[in-house]
């Protein structure tokens, strides 16, 4: 109690946010997803994506991790902001990334890098158009994106087509790392069709907000069928309480 007692109060005493601390540490609870100005991340929040980065590489035991779904247990746990985030940081080392838009409930990645939203992965799994037609660039080196397309009025059906395969194949002779953003397990069985069809998933988890219990449960239908490999889980938007280095006093 001493120790801790010590570091809060020289936390109080200096009364001062260390660079890069505020961006590392957002709690911010908007659902529209983060895109850091210019493609660059704060360097405390950088250095966690290329420890994830390294922790999935380190998990592929049986061979290379190439596609990747992203998902959360419920709507605004910021899955999209952490997807978003790995792609620039492996983009920005010279991996080549695709970022697929798989959330056809609520497609995020056409607005957050200014792209038309037609002409994406529901047209290529239906067949109206080319994998080659439906991957655009970003201003990013290295980044490329497949947006949702128009979807029909059952989404889950896309996700049904015998495409879905072949398209796979040919994304993992198109870039390094194919990464998939999708809707919540919870509420839409989207993102256990997508998860089948991976080398891996990434649970995405909201700090102070999502219950365990809600986290458990949306493992546990995922994890229901034997090809689905849980690569972890991210706690995002986690609070600093006092700030992050007085922690490394305790």
């Amino acid at each position: 109690m001493a120790k801790t007692f010590d570091a809060l109060m020289k936390a109080e005493k200096e009364n001062k946010t260390r660079p890069g601390e505020t961006s590392a540490f957002d709690s911010t609870s908007s659902h529209r997803p983060y895109m850091p100005s210019g493609f660059k991340l704060p360097s405390q929040v950088e250095e966690e994506y290329h420890r994830m980065k390294y922790q999935i590489i380190s998990s592929g035991s049986e061979g290379r991790i190439k596609t990747i779904l992203f998902s959360s247990s419920s709507e605004g746990e910021g899955n999209s902001t952490v997807i978003i985030n790995f792609a620039i940081t492996l983009a920005s080392e010279g991996e080549n990334v695709l970022l697929v838009d798989a959330n056809l409930r609520s497609p995020a990645l056409h607005d957050m890098f200014s792209l038309d939203k037609k002409g994406g992965l529901t047209e290529l799994l239906m067949g109206d158009s080319s994998l080659n037609d439906v991957i655009k660039k970003t201003t990013l080196d290295n980044l490329s994106v497949i947006t949702s397309g128009i979807p029909n009025s059952n989404p889950s059906t896309t996700f049904a087509s015998r495409s879905l395969d072949s398209s796979l194949e040919q994304m993992k002779l198109q870039a390094d790392w194919v990464l998939f953003d999708s809707p919540p397990i919870t509420p839409y069985n989207d993102s256990r069709v997508l998860a089948t069809k991976m080398d891996g998933v990434v649970m995405v988890v909201q700090a102070e907000k999502t219950r365990w219990e809600v986290a458990q449960s949306a493992k546990d239908k995922i994890t229901g069928y034997e090809k689905i490999k849980i690569l972890g889980a991210v706690l995002n938007r986690r609070q600093m309480h006092i700030p992050a280095w007085a922690y490394k006093l305790l």
